[in-house]
């Protein structure tokens, strides 16, 4: 089915830099009308001189919300002068994401972390063309049910699994009403949607990230808009930066990893230990057993932190 709606990748310069030899495969297999990178003035740049097609485009993020705008609410809430750069971003980022419902002019907009990148071509539709999926993983961080239960007073986690997937297909009404009714808790203060959700935050929960757009999206949504989403596990390797450099992962390891996963994701400060080099890029692993497979076995050893499950 032809993609009736665009997507935006959310990216810093130096994450494009790392990532840019894999982007052709954004190109190659995502469903979307245009791919449009949203980043600063110094990724607009990056994007040009890559050169990936007709279908790549650019938006400066200040143009969709500037940064200056939620640094300052941030800096009065942590009630310091200057705040990290990464605090920060963590909160525009996600902002971004929301605030573009008001410049799309389609019905949907699919949202794509950049350090992400699919495997194989992929439908966010159902196959009666029509109804939208939710893909779904598996983790569950309390911080952002307290955040959205000031939010949205009433509302709760909704479903067992989880929203967050490093993409989402926004429906631009759904997000616009979702913005409204924070605007209309007369519980929160500010002037933004965007402040209201920093306010809402304890100021010694800001700083270990304590919202999260897709669970208040996916969260709201089953609340207000039932069944308007299908939903769909959807498998991704979150942690293929300890296994694989970004630049030199090969086509026949995209088609290996293809067969058990969707996506899989360079998260920044992931790099391969000595002793993971080989573990899936070794030729004679591959022919022998799958990825799903070298992962629950590496998995083993995981003392902390997300756990892929099928």
């Amino acid at each position: 089915m032809e993609a009736k709606y665009n997507v935006l990748i959310m990216i810093t310069e130096r994450d494009f830099l790392r990532l840019k030899s894999n982007y052709h495969r954004l190109v190659k297999n995502m469903p979307a009308q245009k791919l449009i990178f949203v980043g600063s003035e110094e990724v607009g740049k990056e994007v040009e001189q890559l050169n990936l097609g007709e279908r790549v485009d650019f938006i400066n993020e200040n143009d969709i919300l500037p940064f200056a705008d939620v640094n300052k609410v941030i800096q009065k809430a942590l009630q310091i002068e200057e705040v990290p750069r990464g605090v920060t971003g963590w909160y525009y980022q996600q902002f971004l994401k929301m605030q573009y419902s008001f410049l799309c002019e389609d019905d949907y907009y699919l949202v794509w972390d950049g350090d992400t990148i699919p495997c194989k071509p992929f439908d966010m539709f159902w196959k009666d063309g029509v109804t939208p999926f939710f893909d779904l993983k598996r983790e569950y961080h309390e911080e952002y049910f307290v955040t959205l239960g000031k939010l949205f007073p009433g509302m709760r986690k909704c479903i067992e699994a989880s929203f967050i997937s490093e993409h989402m297909l926004i429906r631009r009404d759904i997000m616009q009403s979702l913005i409204a009714d924070i605007m209309k808790n007369e519980q929160l203060s500010g002037d933004s949607f965007y402040e209201r959700i920093i306010h809402c935050i304890d100021p010694s929960g800001l700083t270990s990230n304590s919202f999260s757009e897709f669970e208040t999206y996916g969260t709201y949504t089953c609340f207000k808009y039932l069944n308007s989403y299908r939903l769909r596990y959807w498998h991704s390797f979150r942690y293929a930066g300890y296994f694989f450099q970004p630049d030199e992962i090969t086509d026949s390891d995209y088609e290996w990893l293809g067969k058990d996963f969707d996506a899989v994701s360079f998260e920044r400060g992931h790099t391969v230990r000595e002793d993971h080099k080989d573990i899936f890029t070794k030729k004679e692993y591959q022919e022998k057993l799958s990825a799903r497979q070298i992962l629950e076995i590496a998995q083993e050893e995981f003392e902390e932190g997300y756990l892929e499950i099928w």
